[in-house]
């Protein structure tokens, strides 16, 4: 199986490393590839930043990979942790896609180009931004978005392609943790196999929860 980041580094490759171990334990033959940075223990495919809008940065880099190696793939972010719980056939979602005002305006733009997208489109408006890895398929990625003017704003590529594309899915919830909590952290992983975390959850015993 191959596992896909759109990298940049940042302070240190902690987070990624990690991740990338934890996929070893019950994927021992994992390939992992990063786009943009490198990283020891991943192929790379060298790749500029594209532009300074996040989620166009991020569809650009997942694209070269399409089109340079190609096949199925495990889009992944270096803050994504999951284990031998995780379901890699069926896709969680949460509610509908809706454009929030307590979220940030780069993220409310991402909500409102994705929905006008897939709404003139006639497509569902599901909201996959639940912060956990999907599969994808390089031939129907790039055949997709070669029909999007995906350069013109932020968008979502996980809601975008997995609202077109058929797959199996379940109701679930955002597991991104901005904080560390062992009860959390526990269940998520129980429930759903995942979890992600933002910079709050790299406090001392949350470094070694993912060390564990």
């Amino acid at each position: 199986m191959i596992f896909v980041y759109p990298y940049k580094k940042s302070s240190s490759h902690f987070e990624i490393l990690q991740s990338m171990r934890w996929i070893r334990k019950f994927q021992p033959d994992a390939v992992f590839y990063t786009i943009g940075d490198e990283v020891d223990g991943a192929l790379n495919i060298p790749c500029k930043q594209f532009n300074n809008i996040r989620g166009v940065d991020v569809t650009n880099r997942i694209l070269t990979f399409a089109r340079k190696i190609g096949g199925e793939f495990i889009y992944m972010n270096d803050d994504f942790y999951i284990n031998e719980n995780f379901d890699f056939n069926k896709v969680m979602f949460k509610g509908e896609l809706t454009v929030n005002p307590v979220h940030p305006p780069h993220y409310q733009e991402g909500s409102k180009n994705t929905i006008e997208f897939l709404r003139y489109n006639d497509f569902p408006i599901l909201n996959y931004e639940c912060h956990q890895p999907v599969k994808m398929d390089s031939k129907k990625l790039l055949k997709l978005f070669n029909t999007i003017n995906w350069k013109d704003g932020n968008h979502f590529i996980k809601s975008i392609y997995l609202n077109v594309y058929k797959h199996e899915i379940k109701p679930g919830e955002n597991v991104k943790m901005h904080h560390y909590n062992l009860q959390r952290a526990t269940t998520f992983l129980e429930e759903h196999g995942c979890l992600s975390i933002g910079d709050g959850f790299l406090i001392k015993p949350g470094i070694e929860f993912l060390k564990r």
